[in-house]
């Protein structure tokens, strides 16, 4: 049954899950204070890794909003000057877990890992983003978070979305490409539809670095 109300190992206040591939989808988004306790874990492993290296670290995608739909997994955008990150604090990541994933498709300038706890998917598990301070892509993902936030229009545009192509994968079967990868495809669209709303909004708001 891929949806179920409380499943095993999981309290009943977590509310509808759906399980994509293997990962929970919180329909009404995963526990925000677990979320955060999972960033601010992450911002000490930094802190140690990186020193003087690190320069912010900020949380970014869904899973900085909270009470929206999806998967656990908490995604890390770390600022670094001098960047890429050094070799000994990578290899300080890589020994606690982190896998080191290389240039990341959306931007070259983005290094990021994998890590974190538990199993993949869960909550627990991390996307680390580490890009060179005052890097343009802060501000879109800042903008991006920002905008759906304060803005319930595009919230609910992109929260049904999500819970559309969720269910969609969920009934329908694994596919050809999995279920977790279909999901993302349909919501793709409507994700850059707002990301573009949002960074003309950051620029009419003055925050907008280019």
């Amino acid at each position: 049954m891929p949806i179920s109300t409380s499943a095993p190992g999981r309290p009943a206040e977590d509310g509808e899950v759906i399980m994509l591939s293997g990962y929970p989808f919180y329909v009404s988004g995963p526990n925000p204070e677990k979320v955060a306790a999972v960033a601010e874990e992450v911002g000490r492993v930094l802190r140690d890794a990186c020193g003087d290296q690190l320069k912010a670290v900020d949380r970014m995608g869904s899973s900085a909003i909270d009470g929206i739909a999806g998967t656990p997994v908490c995604d890390v955008l770390a600022q670094l000057s001098p960047w890429p990150m050094a070799d000994d604090a990578k290899e300080r990541l890589i020994e606690i877990g982190f896998t080191f994933q290389g240039s990341a498709p959306h931007d070259p300038q983005d290094e990021w890992f994998f890590g974190g706890k538990g199993e993949p998917g869960h909550l627990g598990r991390v996307v680390l983003h580490t890009v060179p301070e005052g890097s343009q892509f802060v501000s879109d993902m800042k903008a991006f978070v920002e905008y759906v936030k304060y803005h319930p229009e595009a919230f609910k545009r992109y929260n049904d979305v999500k819970v559309e192509g969720a269910r969609v994968m969920a009934e329908g079967g694994p596919g050809v490409d999995g279920q977790m990868l279909g999901y993302k495809k349909k919501k793709n669209d409507v994700c850059n539809e707002i990301r573009r709303e949002a960074i003309e909004w950051w620029k009419r708001e003055g925050h907008y670095k280019n």
